[in-house]
């Protein structure tokens, strides 16, 4: 196995024919081994701020503890993108993985040993974030080598359905190990890193990093400025950067308001769990249709359509008190969200040159996570200010406001069938027509 700063001097052939996509013997291990690293992190993601609220009792630590992983996703984003540019795709995931289950197993030790503390937990979160910040980036450049081009719009909607199973699937199955012990949903998570990193060895397409421009790569600090700078100076780049932000920011802040509203309704904790359970059922049914759609709908309708639906589907929640009918507007609200998801990662990765891939991902997901935490503060904010209600009304015209914007910036609303899409050379210059 290399170490994550060499690279292999085979290329993949771009003339192979592969496999279709779920006859892809390397497509289904990384589907495999990431959906049961994803079910993992759902069960640590539940265990750690009950840990806090064991060990303290105290919320605001839980919440600490709760936002550490995504702390470390923040910090390390950039810099991580730079790097993956860099290495070899296959030997950062594993690198990545084995650093994320080595940490993880010291939560449990410490557990076992009674010596586990807050400051523990909050540096175990951080940890990770940092090696999920490499291996995210990196297992979607690993999809996008072992697929054909053809079929990538498909791969990114499973990968989507990915995420709807581990919701599904993760925090219940997470509460119950707890129940069982304190430190076993963390423990299944160590094994579900162990057997990512086991998927991406077993992969045999070759995932190099592309070759540098010059003879050398850019040094690292130089390597992140020209990524930012490449996405922001993009047409199409910099608005979807702000897009996605957006779509993110409202969904996560009304998840928050949907609880309080709900609660407020006199729905049990068991009904509001079913909420978000509606959700990822959305989720699977919306991916298993999505490769579909966008091999049929322009990417560009396909982000209006989902926008529009959902933000509709939210706001008329407000106004409706049935219970069962505002599952039926989850539901329905939701079912474009992985097509419109996927058709973004599709395009984003066929206009950006091979060289910038790494950076490009790290950038938008750094972006969009940054305001992630944000988003309950401020839907909590607008439930204290105006009411639940109007809350929901806000936050789902946000969503209307993003599918207006899509329509008024030009490079989006053009977005074509992705299959028309020819993705771009390997080398970014100051003459990209698409750069502005």
């Amino acid at each position: 196995m290399t170490t994550p700063g060499e690279t292999r001097p085979e290329q993949t052939p771009t003339d192979v024919k592969r496999p279709a996509l779920w006859r892809n013997r390397d497509f289904e291990l990384l589907m495999v081994g990431n959906t049961l690293n994803g079910i993992g992190s759902r069960m640590s993601g539940l265990a750690f701020p009950l840990l806090a609220l064991w060990l303290t009792g105290n919320a605001a630590l839980a919440g600490l503890v709760g936002g550490a992983v995504v702390a470390g996703l923040v910090v390390a984003g950039v810099p991580a993108g730079a790097f993956v540019d860099r290495w070899n795709r296959r030997a950062t995931m594993v690198w990545s993985a084995l650093a994320a289950a080595a940490t993880y197993a010291t939560v449990v030790l410490a557990y076992a040993a009674d010596a586990l503390t807050i400051t523990q937990l909050v540096i175990a979160g951080v940890v990770v974030g940092a090696a999920e910040a490499f291996f995210t980036p990196a297992d979607t450049l690993a999809t996008k080598t072992v697929v054909p081009t053809e079929d990538l719009s498909t791969a990114m909607s499973a990968m989507q359905g990915r995420q709807g199973v581990t919701g599904l699937v993760g925090p219940p199955l997470g509460g119950l190990l707890f129940s069982i012990s304190r430190s076993l949903p963390v423990l299944a998570d160590v094994a579900s890193y162990l057997i990512s990193a086991a998927a991406a060895l077993l992969v045999r397409t070759p995932l190099p990093a592309p070759p540098p421009e010059g003879d050398t790569h850019e040094p690292p600090l130089q390597a992140m400025r020209s990524g930012l700078r490449f996405v922001w100076r993009h047409e199409v780049l910099r608005p979807v950067m702000v897009i996605a932000t957006l779509i993110n920011f409202a969904g996560s802040g009304f998840m928050l308001v949907l609880i309080v509203v709900l609660q407020q309704r006199g729905v049990r904790p068991a009904g509001i769990g079913l909420a978000e359970t509606a959700i990822a059922v959305a989720t699977i049914a919306g991916a298993v249709a999505a490769g579909a759609i966008l091999k049929k709908v322009a990417a560009g309708r396909v982000l209006m359509g989902g926008a529009v639906l959902l933000g509709a589907c939210l706001v008329t929640c407000a106004f409706v008190h049935s219970y069962p009918v505002v599952l039926a507007l989850l539901v329905v609200g939701f079912l474009l969200t992985p097509a419109l998801n996927a058709g973004f990662m599709t395009y984003v990765m066929l206009i950006t040159p091979e060289t910038m891939q790494g950076r490009v991902q790290s950038a938008l997901m750094t972006c969009v996570l940054a305001m992630s935490p944000l988003a309950p503060a401020v839907g909590g904010l607008l439930v204290e200010w105006w009411g639940g209600e109007p809350a929901m009304v806000c936050l789902g015209a946000l969503l209307l406001v993003v599918a207006s914007l899509i329509v008024l910036v030009g490079p989006l609303r053009r977005m074509p069938l992705l299959a028309d899409v020819e993705p771009v050379g390997p080398k970014p210059g100051a003459t990209d027509p698409a750069i502005a």
